[in-house]
């Protein structure tokens, strides 16, 4: 099974502040919605709660949380999972076979993934800016960069960014 990770950072790994996103990026929110449609997302319960809608339209989500799913109105149209076990039993169901699997955040659901995953997609934000969440560290030794998008508007933004793929070594 595929383990990929989704994430934009800026240049001190930060990916969050007070459960928000850091910045928001329009051609980097276009960019996660044509990567992960139609496939697998996995997330924490504080990532699930700071969506803007929920549960993101036409992806399956995955909370993974210590809460009960039945005394959470909020986790309804979502599978929740209660360990890393549970979510791999999980994504072996028929439905989900098939689709690509995409964690995306927070730092603690990064974190204990990072063993897993086989590629990261990663926006790198040009930029610090105050965060309290952060991805693990891409260690040159672990992981090769297989592809590099940026185009004039990448670039010339307000925050100046590209989206880079790693894959394991």
């Amino acid at each position: 099974m595929n383990i990929n990770m989704i994430v934009a950072i800026d240049k001190n790994f930060g990916i969050g502040y007070k459960n928000k996103l850091l910045t928001h990026i329009p051609e980097d929110l276009k960019y996660f919605k044509s990567v992960t449609k139609g496939h697998v997302l996995i997330m924490g319960y504080n990532t699930y709660m700071s969506l803007p809608k929920r549960p993101l339209p036409d992806r399956t989500t995955i909370v993974l949380t210590r809460k009960d799913k039945s005394s959470h109105n909020e986790l309804k149209d979502v599978i929740v999972c209660n360990s890393i076990d549970n979510i791999f039993e999980t994504l072996k169901r028929q439905d989900l076979k098939n689709k690509k699997v995409f964690v995306c955040g927070g730092e603690s659901i990064y974190s204990q993934f990072t063993k897993y995953a086989n590629t990261l997609y990663i926006t790198h934000l040009f930029k610090e800016f105050k965060a309290d969440t952060f991805f693990p560290e891409i260690k040159k030794e672990n992981w090769e960069i297989s592809e590099v998008k940026a185009d004039f508007e990448n670039i010339h933004n307000k925050i100046p960014h590209i989206f880079t793929i790693y894959n394991k070594k």
